[in-house]
């Protein structure tokens, strides 16, 4: 038998395998406590919000994207009590009856009770056929237990999220008169100022945000949710909680269409009963895991009070919520 040939290791390249060793046990520590926590706090004392967008498969190929977190959720987080669906749910305007059709099929295998959706810029492009298959009206509001949640979709085709001033008088009015609430906004595109990387791309942001920024420095929202940028956690914060609005955590959840920007990702927000912290949870549905440190606390300005879990649906005028007018 030959001899074995010995071998030295550099001194300094010890150091760098340690290092790695460690930052690889690391790693691996914060995702097994960040699953752990979250099966930790199972209860019924904790309301969990599924809160994604930007769906739009291009083609049945593409149908995979989405259906992989739907398992996702069913086999690993089930219990979930009601879904967000912040814009774009199909890509085009053509054949959007079928896609539609997929989705609301996709979607029953999930286990949620309950689904609230807006239509984003793609969708606008048949708000016909949003309205005819969603069977929701384009903005409306839902308030469950002590938190209210008001949805406004994008009126026109266009890359911003134009929302008329019908619209926004009717989301100011629910803002200034149920400050006594956990109040979430959820659109397609964010708000200028909201601290978000999207933000400072004009054709990523809500048009005319000035007049939503104006109300919430006197009336803070708890939340605001968007999709729209389908750059990954990995690649841009998903969270911002700018100085200009410190009560308010703005959370953007796309994308869970996989492109070469982005993975399968979602966000699982948690409210527990007689607490007034709120945490947002970053899912990768590819790994069927949460993300390493994409994990963000937020004190809300009231507690969560459980109540019966009973949706009540509150719809605008018919006058509020006309679309936009063209330019």
């Amino acid at each position: 038998v030959p001899a074995m040939k010995k071998f030295r290791i550099h001194p300094k390249k010890m150091v760098v395998m340690a290092f790695a060793a460690a930052l690889c046990l690391a790693v691996a520590a914060c995702h097994a406590s960040a699953t752990r926590e979250y099966g930790a706090v199972r209860s019924s004392d904790v309301f969990r919000i599924w809160a994604h967008s930007d769906i739009q498969p291009k083609n049945e190929q593409e149908f995979f994207h989405y259906e992989t977190a739907i398992e996702d959720i069913a086999r690993k987080l089930p219990g979930i009590d009601m879904a967000l669906v912040a814009g774009d749910i199909v890509y085009a305007k053509k054949d959007a009856d079928r896609y539609y059709r997929w989705f609301l099929d996709a979607r029953e295998k999930a286990g949620i009770p309950l689904w609230f959706e807006i239509a984003g810029n793609h969708d606008a492009r048949d708000l016909d056929a949003y309205r005819r298959n969603i069977g929701k009206p384009l903005h409306y509001a839902v308030t469950i237990d002590n938190v209210l949640i008001i949805l406004m979709s994008d009126e026109r085709r266009t890359p911003q999220s134009e929302i008329s001033q019908t619209t926004f008088e009717w989301w100011r009015g629910l803002v200034s008169t149920n400050q006594d609430k956990i109040i979430i906004t959820v659109t397609h595109a964010c708000l200028a100022g909201s601290g978000l990387a999207s933000s400072h791309f004009p054709t990523m942001r809500l048009a005319s945000s000035g007049r939503f920024e104006k109300v919430l420095k006197e009336f803070p929202v708890d939340l605001w949710i968007s999709g729209h940028n389908h750059m990954t956690s990995s690649i841009v914060s998903k969270f911002s909680r700018p100085r200009s609005f410190p009560r308010t955590l703005f959370v953007e959840v796309a994308s869970i269409h996989l492109t070469a920007l982005s993975g399968i990702e979602s966000y699982i927000l948690e409210f527990r009963n007689g607490s007034a912290d709120c945490r947002v949870l970053t899912r990768d549905h590819q790994s069927a895991g949460f993300v390493p440190l994409g994990m963000v606390e937020h004190t809300l300005r009231i507690p969560y009070r459980r109540g019966s879990g009973v949706p009540e649906i509150q719809l605008p005028t018919q006058h509020s919520i006309r679309p936009a007018p063209a330019p």
